[in-house]
């Protein structure tokens, strides 16, 4: 069950690389999963004025805002895994982002993101009893650094899983990267439709997760 859990996350981190770099690429190199850059542009916007971003980036802030809440109130509601949720959602974010022109507002086109990428943050924590994102890298570069030196500086073994996981996760998300990058180039916007398949792989990986055992 621990080894499922793993490739799972990193089957996430995966669909979280490809799904971001969609947005560096598509529209106005902004990354998807950077709502802190969101809500520094919201300040920078109410005090220059620019009142119709202002409220577009605000509108994104909400629908993170939403997506967190969301994740946090259906377990209590429904029966449905929330996991499932998380990749019918991250489904529906890449049907969308393959059918959106290249002339939408970049704020506007990352509203898919904005909400799938959140909800999948809270369904998706981490493995291991690791706390690791699947969204963005820069705690996952933080982590496997500090394991690593742990390791190999001050010679303490027992931080080798934590450096492999966090190692894995970092090279799972920059593949998804990658992959992403290769695929736009060949079919532009509508390589976001190739990620259903590891979303697909993913949901199957669930179902099996939850499935109960045999009598």
């Amino acid at each position: 069950m621990e080894k499922q859990t793993e490739r799972l996350h990193f089957i996430m981190a995966f669909i979280g690389g490809w799904l971001g770099v969609y947005a560096l690429l598509h529209f106005a190199n902004l990354f998807g999963s950077a709502q802190t850059s969101n809500l520094i542009a919201i300040v920078t916007c109410l005090l220059g004025g620019d009142w119709a971003e202002f409220g577009q980036r605000v509108g994104g802030m909400v629908l993170y805002m939403v997506a967190v809440g969301l994740a946090a109130w259906l377990p209590h509601r429904l029966t449905v895994d929330p996991r499932l949720i998380s990749l019918w959602i991250d489904g529906a974010a890449a049907l969308i982002l393959g059918l959106l022109p290249a002339s939408t507002p970049p704020v506007l086109g990352l509203y898919p993101l904005f909400f799938a990428m959140a909800f999948q943050w809270c369904c998706f924590p981490g493995a291991h009893g690791f706390v690791s994102a699947t969204i963005f890298s820069t705690n996952n570069l933080r982590q496997f650094t500090s394991a690593m030196t742990e390791v190999y500086l001050n010679r303490d073994p027992t931080y080798r899983p934590k450096a492999r996981f966090f190692g894995l996760t970092l090279l799972s998300f920059h593949t998804g990267v990658a992959v992403s990058c290769l695929l736009w180039q060949a079919a532009g916007p509508r390589a976001a439709w190739f990620c259903l398949a590891p979303i697909l792989a993913a949901y199957r990986m669930v179902r099996c997760s939850i499935r109960p055992a045999p009598a």
